[in-house]
């Protein structure tokens, strides 16, 4: 199982009702392709994990990089796993509710996930925290 995590900053002028539009359209082609994963949006920022075959993963991901209503796109890691680690999630996604952090939105999603990759998860979304 082959997997891609990047952060990206929103343009301004996307909102959420953007985002809930992009999530539905990425679970519709994301069911077609085999490919599981999630995405947290804060108001500011993206962090996606995307996992499945790793032809159909990079040539998604060719795709939302070249997706002008986020800019500042980090690719923090790509390579294989030992399992899918969200095999029922086409796309799952969650906004960061008020009074929520960006990590604390991961570690609600990142509940049943290897122990490693949910470490990971957690680690870049605190990075991402004190970096912005």
């Amino acid at each position: 199982m082959y997997r891609l995590i990047y952060v990206s900053s929103v343009r301004p002028h996307v909102g959420v009702l953007e985002v809930e539009q992009i999530v539905d359209v990425a679970r519709d082609r994301n069911a077609d392709r085999d490919l599981t994963g999630l995405l947290i949006y804060d108001g500011k920022r993206f962090l996606q994990y995307l996992e499945g075959e790793e032809a159909k993963v990079e040539a998604v991901f060719e795709r939302i990089a070249e997706d002008e209503r986020h800019y500042a796109l980090v690719v923090l890691a790509r390579g294989d796993v030992q399992r899918r680690q969200f095999p029922d999630w086409a796309m799952a996604s969650r906004n960061v509710d008020d009074g929520d952090t960006l990590t604390m939105a991961v570690a609600r999603m990142v509940q049943g996930c290897d122990e490693h990759v949910a470490a990971e998860l957690i680690g870049f979304a605190e990075a991402r925290e004190k970096a912005a």
